[in-house]
């Protein structure tokens, strides 16, 4: 792969961490260890958390890259005779509409079961589900979306008491996200609000050093030949990129992909990396990648679905 080529695919897999996806994914990987020196699991012997956070934090993002970064391998049984995936992760949306029937086929789907029949029963499409956790061997399931149970027909506390039943038959781990309006779910009663212990993925409320920080780790991430600086605060991009996306890494990421779009690393015959350093455009590139992403979008709009968490 050339260096041009090298460049665009970093581009257009960007995908940085950050302090609390770090710890968000080692809180993970220590209840996982935990669960294989257990002796004997116990009906609630497991360890879930629920990861709470306004839309464009990067919870999905952070979800299926912890994901991609557990990937699971293929066993053949005993006699040869079947070929098993096992996947330790797994991360799935919650239907919508909400249905417990829809829970457990998504979580069939999810674990690449293909379609069942419409008819099926809630009681079949369950333990077609059990069965595929166990057979593949799930750990540690990613339940995303929680906030459409909140507009469903489904009774809040009927699908909980469903979610739970998952967590329990099939003795794993759940990961419960969505936005601060679905945390009334894990205050139904005292029992699910201790049993998913929240972790808060707020967007960067200030153009702080974390902030700059964050910038940073995305430059050294894409690595160009030339840095930009956009952690640097003496070339205002900092400033500059934080208004642009308030602080949300789901508006940020795709505004500076859309960035180097505009400059052209993702043209086929695209071979000359100075278009990519800092000029008197730079800022009119930038503004240009920010109004292709978000429309017309006035700022004061932007604002109030921010207040609202959407």
């Amino acid at each position: 792969m050339n260096s041009y080529l090298a460049f665009a695919t970093r581009v257009a897999n960007l995908n940085v961490s950050h302090p609390k996806i770090d710890q968000i994914w080692s809180m993970l990987d220590s209840i996982r260890t935990q669960n294989k020196y257990k002796v004997a699991a116990t009906k609630y012997g497991q360890r879930h958390i629920s990861v709470i956070g306004p839309s464009g934090v990067g919870k999905s993002q952070m979800a299926l890259r912890y994901t991609s970064n557990n990937e699971g391998f293929t066993e053949v049984s005993e006699d040869g005779m079947e070929e098993i995936d096992i996947r330790p992760v797994v991360y799935m949306e919650l239907p919508d509409p909400f249905t417990i029937k829809e829970l457990y086929q998504n979580i069939s789907y999810a674990l690449g079961f293909p379609e069942i029949p419409k008819r099926i029963t809630i009681g079949e499409a369950q333990r077609q589900a059990f069965h595929l956790l166990d057979k593949q061997k799930v750990e540690v399931l990613i339940l995303d979306e929680l906030d459409y149970i909140l507009t469903s027909n489904v009774p809040h506390k009927a699908a909980m008491n469903a979610i739970k039943k998952v967590a329990n038959k099939a003795n794993i781990t759940l990961v419960l996200q969505g936005t601060p309006e679905a945390e009334c779910l894990l205050k139904i009663n005292f029992q699910n609000f201790r049993r998913y212990p929240k972790l808060l993925m707020s967007r960067f409320n200030e153009c702080d050093e974390e902030w700059c920080e964050l910038l940073r780790t995305i430059e050294d991430h894409l690595d160009p030949p030339t840095k930009l600086g956009f952690g640097d605060v003496n070339t205002l991009l900092p400033v500059i990129l934080h208004r642009m996306s308030n602080g949300l890494l789901g508006i940020l990421t795709p505004v500076l992909q859309e960035f180097y779009s505009i400059l052209g690393v993702f043209d086929e015959n695209f071979n000359d990396f100075s278009k990519l350093e800092f000029t008197e455009h730079t800022i009119e590139v930038l503004t240009q990648a920010y109004q292709n992403i978000n429309g017309d979008l006035t700022e004061d709009e932007f604002k109030v679905m921010l207040a609202k968490g959407y």
